[in-house]
């Protein structure tokens, strides 16, 4: 009997068992309206299924009305959305991209990667996610990373990522920001190449040849007087300082000129921002577009309804600005 018991201790369910240090999750923000129980988003795919969960569902009246939202999104194994649940209404701007997920990669190709999210309560689950348009970089299955990108069409689309445990570290400054991996670059791989490459093209070792004879002392010769180095002038690095904790001006975006509803502004970062006005027109061209934006960005709304595209290249921004304004 006492052996039993034994064996029944120590054989734990998938609940018991010790969860990832880093705790994983997989949040989407998207704006929507939540009336009683219904949650409604005008860029949710037609047929995915939507629930309560979480601050939504224990106190669903401090999350009425229109905002953005905190979802918790599923795939199916293809990768489309197939299923959100509705956590809380955000009561600030969001800021950030809009799909952040923390796992650990099972499976990467050149269109799509396969994570397993193993939150810190509920049981694990998968996620399908495709890759963006040029964002090709080699990741290595079995570690954990963090994806961020955003909700095109119906699908999850990955535009970069980063080593998990290393962008913690920074969250919690103990450790600048680390390097993204985008495009078709891995600055964690060395020279590109995974550990499986770099082991191949190592050299084989050579085996050691024989001793030979060691020759004879010859007398000592006077050491020659070393040349004295020339004197090398102090170098003075220079560090650009730390930038704040937090944006400032969070609450609303930077002033348009006096008339325009539409334009670039900034000095760095630098933003596209739409007015409340020319959503309708504009907004779906500048998400149809998001996808073809080759830097980093991110899409920030604010509380008056404005809305703005955040980059740190100008000339980038341009060039696709114009696509924009071309249709």
């Amino acid at each position: 009997m006492e052996e039993s018991a034994q064996r029944a201790e120590g054989e734990k369910g998938p609940e018991e068992r010790k969860r990832p240090h880093i705790p994983h999750q997989a949040t989407l923000f998207l704006e929507g309206r939540l009336l009683g129980e219904d949650f409604t988003s005008p860029r949710l795919p037609r047929g995915c299924r939507v629930s309560l969960a979480g601050h939504a569902l224990r106190d669903p009246e401090d999350h009425q009305g229109e905002g953005v939202f905190t979802l918790w999104p599923r795939t199916d194994e293809e990768g489309r959305l197939s299923e959100v649940l509705v956590a809380l209404k955000l009561k600030r701007p969001m800021e950030g991209p809009e799909l952040q997920v923390h796992g650990l990669l099972l499976y990467a190709d050149r269109r799509k990667l396969v994570v397993l999210i193993q939150p810190k309560v509920g049981e694990a689950f998968r996620l399908v996610l495709p890759r963006a348009r040029g964002f090709t970089a080699r990741l290595e299955p079995k570690k954990a990373y963090r994806l961020e990108g955003g909700l095109r069409g119906g699908w999850l689309v990955v535009e970069r990522a980063y080593p998990l445990g290393k962008w913690d570290l920074h969250r919690k400054g103990k450790r600048p920001a680390p390097e993204a991996i985008e495009g078709d670059r891995n600055p964690y791989l060395e020279e590109g190449r995974g550990p499986s490459k770099a082991r191949e093209a190592r050299p084989e070792p050579q085996p050691e040849p024989e001793p030979k004879p060691e020759p004879r002392p010859e007398p000592e010769a006077k050491p020659k007087p070393k040349e004295a180095r020339p004197r090398r002038d102090t170098i003075r690095v220079w560090r650009a300082p730390e930038e704040p904790a937090e944006p400032q001006g969070l609450g609303q975006p930077p002033p348009l000129p006096k008339g325009q509803v539409m334009g670039l502004v900034g000095e760095g970062p630098f933003y596209l921002v739409l007015k409340p006005q020319a959503l309708d027109l504009w907004w779906p061209r500048v998400e149809a577009l998001l996808p073809q934006f080759p830097k980093r960005y991110e899409v920030r709304w604010y509380p008056d309804g404005s809305r703005a595209v955040v980059a740190w290249d100008l000339e980038a921004l341009k060039v696709w600005y114009k696509r924009v304004l071309r249709g």
